[in-house]
């Protein structure tokens, strides 16, 4: 079996504290704070769900197309508190982005994508952060949104250090280094694959089951006290 053609990338935004030649200074990184989470939640990037889109179930002062650590989409008072939140969190803290694509109807076709979402949300993304080095998860904010506006699903992936949580030479301190390693986005990437590749065989597999065991149920009287299964 040969594996999709997933392509994941990294940059990153430096903390106030670990300013380079393209964010030099800390308006900069103020401003491409706040512009990420509008460019996230844009909810006509969202084009796949549109029944969801035109019932108003996201939009409007309802859900976002942005998904934070409890695996629910966010309101927009939950937007603009986090967007709070983070003016608190670059004093210090590098802002991770990553973007992960798919090639195209490989989400579609092989997984339900709301699942893998709240999968994604509560498990996968919590994984990977630790293999980055960071300890404690109450200690992360993340959020990532699915973008569906083009031939290429693809999500948007954040995260930032709420204080200092990443293990380096047996001290917590801040991660200074703002590139992942290649180790770390091949573990992200896999363990994404690895529960659609699952998903693929097996839940085909439970429904031809459930159905089985429909009909056989027709067969028998569950009140008949004589019958075996």
């Amino acid at each position: 079996m040969t594996s999709p053609k997933v392509v994941i990338m990294n940059k990153y935004t430096p903390s106030y504290k670990n300013l380079n030649f393209i964010y030099d200074s800390k308006q900069k990184v103020y401003n491409s704070t706040m512009n990420m989470f509008d460019y996230y939640s844009d909810n006509k990037k969202k084009a796949f769900f549109m029944l969801d889109y035109f019932s108003g179930k996201i939009g409007k002062d309802k859900e976002m197309n942005i998904i934070f650590e409890n695996g629910d989409y966010a309101t927009k008072s939950e937007i603009e508190k986090r967007k709070v939140d983070y003016t608190k969190y670059i004093e210090n803290s590098n802002i991770y982005k990553l973007v992960i694509s798919f090639p195209e109807n490989y989400l579609e076709e092989n997984v339900d994508i709301k699942e893998l979402e709240k999968v994604m949300a509560k498990d996968i993304v919590p994984q990977f952060l630790k293999k980055c080095g960071f300890q404690d998860m109450k200690k992360m904010s993340y959020q990532f949104s699915l973008h569906t506006n083009t031939d290429n699903l693809h999500f948007h992936l954040s995260f930032a250090e709420k204080c200092p949580n990443y293990l380096s030479y047996g001290k917590i301190q801040y991660r200074h280094n703002g590139e992942l390693t290649q180790e770390e986005l091949n573990f992200f990437k896999n363990e994404i694959l690895h529960y659609i590749e699952k998903e693929k065989i097996f839940t085909p597999l439970l429904k031809e089951t459930n159905q089985e065991l429909e009909s056989l149920k027709k067969y028998f009287n569950p009140k008949d006290k004589n019958f075996l299964v």
